[in-house]
């Protein structure tokens, strides 16, 4: 049995040497030789998974550490009589996460409240309702449009297009599709961007090609109080350096990195490839790394201040807004490197459950918000 797989799947090694043997290939560099021979494949989302890869090969199972599988062309693996498994959800909260901390980030440098704020999620799958979420906890007013579910359900919840563009936010959370009733191939082109407000903050945490990044950089040019918060790209690695620049915050793809989403993806997969194999589970995923550490939050400030302070605490976008802004002072040439180096070695990154918080004893609704953001434990402060 020959498994070919990611070095940057998490506990790769650990996970699936014991299923027979294993060879890693960095992402990017996946050819049909590589494939030809093996009968497991493992991947992330910089491999594109097609006939073009596999065609001639052996391959009998294909899996993604993703949530999402737009890399992968499933019709021809159905074809092929391939098996197929992803990890829905895995990153979700993570993500989740990420839209929180850049949102409180913008909003602190604006000078605005969250009171009253609007955001219109696009998309509301695991990641989109997992947002919806923590924005709702506090406060924001969520305009969800879904059309796919909204068939599916006929739940009026859903809203349309525009009504979800009208918001004070807009995050997107779809997949990457271009075909079909709803495809979501520049979804949010010149048109979509001019309906929005001018002082709109767009989150684009889905796909690169969802976003018209030509017309998003004229409209950031046009419109100075609109702001982008861009983790998605066209053409990764090689990313659009000039809208980077003028993006409040800009990101390598990174949103999902949380260390717990990466564990819970490799588990994921591991599973599935169990299943597969007619084989018992026997690898133990480790603890995540960095145990829960305790975070004591002062009285005297604000509720939004101590929000702010607890989750840049655990996550701040602006620290991996910095590192990619380097890659503008790069050679052409070692730009790419640069965005897929900050994705290889991320740093420690957990999630708000992580972290234990000991808050205000005369703040209970503080607390209860902290509470429904995940936090892991909340206290009361003595004395």
């Amino acid at each position: 049995m020959r498994i070919i797989a990611d070095p940057n799947i998490a506990y790769v090694r650990d996970a699936f040497a014991a299923l027979g043997e294993l060879r890693l290939a960095s992402g990017r560099d996946w050819t049909p030789e590589i494939a030809r021979d093996a009968d497991l494949l493992l991947v992330r989302s910089v491999t594109r998974v097609d006939a073009g890869l596999l065609e001639g090969s052996r391959v009998r199972f294909v899996g993604t550490a993703t949530s999402g599988a737009d890399h992968i062309d499933l019709e021809y693996l159905s074809h092929k009589g391939i098996a197929f498994a992803a990890a829905p959800g895995s990153n979700a909260t993570a993500v989740a996460e990420y839209v929180l901390s850049t949102v409180l980030v913008l909003a602190q440098e604006r000078g605005v409240s969250l009171t009253g704020m609007t955001a219109g999620i696009i998309g509301c799958g695991h990641v989109g309702a997992r947002v919806a979420d923590l924005l709702g906890a506090l406060g924001i007013e969520c305009i969800i449009n879904d059309p796919p579910l909204q068939e599916l359900t006929g739940d009026v919840k859903y809203r349309t297009l525009d009504e979800a563009l009208s918001a004070h936010v807009v995050s997107l959370h779809v997949p990457l599709t271009a075909s079909g009733p709803h495809p979501t191939l520049i979804l949010i082109g010149l048109d979509e961007l001019t309906c929005m407000r001018n002082d709109a903050i767009l989150i684009n945490t889905a796909r690169g090609g969802v976003v018209d990044e030509p017309a998003l950089r004229t409209m950031l040019t046009r419109r100075p109080g609109m702001a982008a918060v861009i983790d998605c790209w066209c053409h990764e690695p090689d990313i659009d350096v000039e809208l980077l620049r003028g993006a409040a915050i800009g990101t390598p793809h990174i949103a999902g990195y949380s260390d717990d989403a990466k564990l819970r993806a490799t588990e994921m997969l591991y599973r599935a490839v169990c299943e597969f194999l007619s084989v018992p589970t026997e690898w133990q995923p480790p603890a995540a790394r960095d145990t829960l550490r305790t975070l004591c939050l002062d009285e005297a400030e604000t509720d939004e201040d101590l929000l702010r302070r607890a989750v840049f605490a655990c996550y701040d976008a602006r620290d991996d807004h910095r590192a990619l802004a380097e890659i503008d002072g790069l050679p052409l040439a070692e730009r790419g490197l640069h965005f897929d180096a900050l994705r290889a070695h991320y740093r420690t990154r957990r999630e708000l459950s992580a972290v234990e918080v000991l808050a205000p004893s005369d703040r209970p609704a503080f607390r209860a918000l902290l509470r429904a953001l995940g936090f892991g434990v909340v206290a009361d402060t003595t004395g």
